[in-house]
C-alpha cells in the first residue's frame, strides 16, 4: 500500500482532528470501563470515578508518550531531491517525480527494491 501525500492544509487539518477525536474516544471508553469495573467491585461511587479518572489519565498519557497515529513527515528524496509531507509507519511512500519507493518510519528512510 503505498503511503498517502499530503496535498492541501485541508488533509492535515483532518488528520489533527481524527487524533484528538481517537484520543477522546479512547479516554472516555477506558474511564467508563474503569469505573464500572471499580464499581462492580463494590468501590464507593466517589472512589470509582476516580479509579476510572486515573486509569483513564495514566491511559492517555502513554498514547501521548508512545502513540504514533498519523504522523506527518516532511520527505525529501536523496536521489531527486524532491520535498514532498507524507504519513510515516503506512505503507511505503512513492517519489512522483523520480519513481523511487522509501519506507518511511520514525527512526529510518529505507529505500525499497523496485
Amino acid at each position: 500500500m503505498s503511503s498517502p501525500r499530503l496535498k492541501s492544509g485541508c488533509q492535515e487539518s483532518a488528520l489533527i482532528f481524527t487524533r484528538l477525536l481517537s484520543f477522546i474516544v479512547v479516554l472516555l471508553i477506558v474511564g467508563l470501563i474503569s469505573w464500572i469495573t471499580a464499581g462492580v467491585a463494590g468501590a464507593p461511587l466517589g472512589f470509582a470515578a476516580a479509579i476510572g479518572g486515573m486509569i483513564a489519565g495514566v491511559a492517555g498519557f502513554g498514547m501521548l508518550i508512545f502513540g504514533n497515529f498519523f504522523n506527518v513527515k516532511v520527505f525529501t528524496c536523496p536521489h531527486c531531491g524532491h520535498t514532498d509531507r507524507t504519513l510515516q509507519d503506512i505503507g511505503y511512500y512513492n517519489c512522483f517525480n523520480c519513481g523511487t519507493r522509501y519506507q518511511i518510519t520514525k527512526e529510518s528512510i529505507c529505500e525499497l527494491d523496485a
